[in-house]
């Protein structure tokens, strides 16, 4: 019954409905397999040009692209592979046996990206059972093709440099992955040595890197612009890299440190630095240039490569595989010269032709690629040469070309979120845009460039730390507590000091999240209370960095969940429902709502969310416009500060992959300003001074 069911459908199917679809299928098995290996080379030369502008730029659609191209790359070459298989007797694909060593080349991947994500890296074992499983499935593909015949023959040595190249390219990326996801886990068997190494390497890391900075800095009178050494910069930036990955990883133990030495001398040699913007301007050039190298050393093959190996040893494994595509073209042009190839399908020899030009094409770009990174003139990387070698100064010149001194090397951008503005949105919000609101496609993030104010503030702030003597009293306290203590150093070398009830700015709250809300409704009041007086430039400026900073930091914990916890949900959840409610107060039910009416009713104490908030206020409205918001912003910058230091560490990790986050730029000033040391100084200095007086009792 089946049977006749099936036959009358064919025969009532017209003859124009079935010639397309038996075309099409008859043109996909013809091309097949080239489309596949084709698609596998265009996923390459992809993903060996547009990673890396993630590291630059915070794009949802570059994300997606990149994801897509990371996995499909995977699985088409692997599907290629199989597909393989079923044509290895198959006359009209006798190139087979030669194009199955560039999927190998291919599933290696390029020198811009070993791992997508941190997950990736984690999951290397993964890819080391696809490195022995796909190797040998390439074995057996050869194999099972291998007849003697005069074109077999042609292609024997060239099929062997390409099986070379590409066994060595996929290894390369399975070792990649492998040495990052360890660099984030230690194996739990491992991780009692690898503290007790760590400790003594970061010492004599530390012992380099603020030595070479100290260098750096008393070579050069950095006076103006054109004095920066940007070699140097990179060199000191190398000397750290070790110690900047461990940090920032969370790796690093305790340590002792003996305060007076070489970080006391190069802080103060920086703090000497009399043009305030270029002050700065060292400190986060230094910085982005850390984070650009850690993210090579975690996301990219040339990163781990370079990391690991010096230029001979990294230089030689290069001229390897690209010495064997090179050969390979060589012989193929040659057999073909010769007329080996006639009688196979001129399409399928123009196939090799992409695949062979297209491999040494690349080859020739990842080289060009990592000769202009910063990688080569990182100290210690030279080999036999040291750290100088021929052409070094020419090579750097044309570097410069490529990344100058001016050029930011991450997105220079923090996101935004103002919880007020959210819920007046989402008040004034429709039932589509209420809709796209409830699956995420609308949110109330904004984006906002780095301004050069804030940065000279909060490094100003930083390197006040680092050198006054509020540092010992600072370090007594415990880092993984925010206690405000920045804001009553402040006070107190504040004329005014005396208006303020420091207990009723409410600074010290029972958790972090609650603080931080406190603060960002404070900030608002003050904002609004003053926006309309006049006054300077500089001062304006200096609210609206407040505003950006406070908004900032509520992203990072609203948002990002940094360092906010079950705690901090419930906070800004019933932050969110008392501004509602104030919402639907019959003041705000009709009409437009605007955002400063609702604050000057909450100023005025109206409404349970803005009582301690409008204190706050009030207590900051007895001193100066000026003097105000210097004290608001120590706030916020300590906050930075402390979240800086307190954040996951696959939060920084994980970010550099979408433009980086300012906080990471933050976390690592306070490594080039020595701070993770100085509780260790402190405790040193203590101990010290504990055994001289009982030297001097005896």
């Amino acid at each position: 019954m089946a049977r006749m069911v099936l036959m009358m459908i064919e025969c009532s199917t017209p003859n124009w409905a079935i010639s397309p679809l038996t075309h099409a299928q008859q043109l996909w098995n013809q091309w097949e397999i080239q489309c596949l290996v084709l698609a596998s080379f265009s996923l390459q030369v992809f993903l060996l040009f547009f990673p890396g502008i993630r590291k630059r730029r915070n794009s949802s659609i570059l994300s997606l692209l990149l994801w897509l191209a990371y996995l499909s790359a995977d699985y088409v070459a692997t599907f290629a592979l199989g597909r393989l298989t079923l044509h290895l007797n198959d006359p009209r694909h006798q190139l087979v046996l030669f194009w199955t060593p560039f999927l190998l080349l291919h599933l290696g991947g390029q020198e811009t990206i070993a791992a997508f994500s941190t997950e990736d890296s984690m999951l290397w074992k993964r890819h080391l059972l696809s490195l022995v499983s796909q190797v040998a499935l390439a074995v057996y593909i050869v194999a099972k093709s291998w007849h003697a015949s005069s074109i077999n023959r042609q292609l024997a040595v060239p099929v062997a440099l390409m099986f070379l190249a590409g066994t060595i390219k996929y290894a390369e990326r399975t070792w990649a992955l492998m040495t990052a996801g360890s660099s984030l886990t230690p194996g739990r068997s491992t991780i009692t040595d690898y503290v007790l190494h760590v400790e003594g390497s970061v010492i004599d890391d530390a012992k380099s890197y603020f030595q070479r900075l100290n260098e750096l800095l008393s070579a050069h009178p950095h006076h103006l612009e054109k004095d920066i050494d940007y070699e140097g910069l990179v060199g000191v930036a190398g000397k750290g890299l070790r110690m900047c990955i461990e940090f920032l990883t969370d790796m690093t133990p305790f340590l002792m440190w003996h305060s007076g030495d070489i970080i006391d001398r190069t802080i103060k040699k920086l703090k000497d630095v009399t043009n305030e913007s270029l002050r700065a301007h060292i400190a986060y050039k230094l910085a982005e240039i850390h984070l650009s190298l850690i993210y090579d050393f975690m996301y990219t093959k040339y990163g781990v490569l370079q990391f690991h190996l010096n230029l001979l040893i990294s230089g030689i494994e290069r001229l390897i595989t690209f010495g064997a595509t090179s050969t390979a073209l060589a012989l193929f042009v040659k057999a073909d010269q010769r007329g080996h190839f006639l009688q196979l399908s001129r399409a399928d020899v123009m196939v090799s032709y992409v695949l062979l030009i297209g491999a040494v094409t690349l080859d020739i770009i990842s080289i060009l690629m990592v000769i202009f990174s910063y990688w080569p003139y990182l100290p210690g990387r030279g080999g036999p040469c040291g750290d100088g070698f021929p052409g070094k100064s020419v090579m750097f010149f044309v570097t410069k070309l490529f990344n100058p001194l001016g050029m930011v090397l991450w997105s220079g951008k923090m996101d935004q979120y103002n919880l007020i503005d959210d819920c007046i949105k989402e008040k004034r919000a429709n039932i589509l845009m209420r809709g796209l609101r409830k699956i995420g496609l609308v949110s109330g993030i904004k984006s906002v460039p780095v301004s050069i104010d804030m940065k000279k503030f909060l490094f100003k702030k930083l390197l006040g730390i680092a050198t006054t003597r509020h540092v010992n009293d600072y370090w007594k306290w415990n880092f993984s507590v925010f206690r405000g203590q920045w804001l009553r150093w402040e006070l107190e070398a504040t004329e005014e000091r005396r208006f303020i009830d420091t207990e009723q700015l409410n600074i010290e709250g029972e958790n972090f999240a609650g603080t931080v809300l406190l603060w960002h409704i404070t900030t608002e009041m003050c904002y609004h209370t003053d926006k309309d007086r006049p006054t300077s430039e500089d001062c304006r400026s200096l609210m609206w960095m407040n505003l950006e900073m406070s908004n900032y930091v509520l992203y990072l914990i609203a948002k990002c969940g940094v360092n906010g916890g079950s705690n901090g949900q419930f906070e800004l959840g019933k932050l969110r429902r008392d501004i509602k409610k104030v919402l639907s107060h019959e003041r705000f039910s009709h009409g437009s709502l605007n955002k400063g009416d609702l604050i000057f009713y909450a100023y005025e104490g109206h409404g349970f969310f803005s009582s301690r908030a409008a204190v706050a206020a009030k207590q900051l409205g007895k001193v100066s416009n000026r003097e105000r918001w210097e004290l608001i912003a120590t706030v916020w910058v300590e906050m930075l500060c402390y979240l800086a230091a307190n954040c996951e560490t696959g939060f920084h990790i994980k970010n550099l992959t979408t433009g980086g986050e300012f906080i990471t730029h933050v976390r690592i000033l306070q490594i080039i300003l020595g701070i993770p040391f100085l509780r260790e100084a402190w405790q040193t200095e203590a101990k010290d001074d504990a055994q001289y007086s009982d030297f001097v009792m005896f």
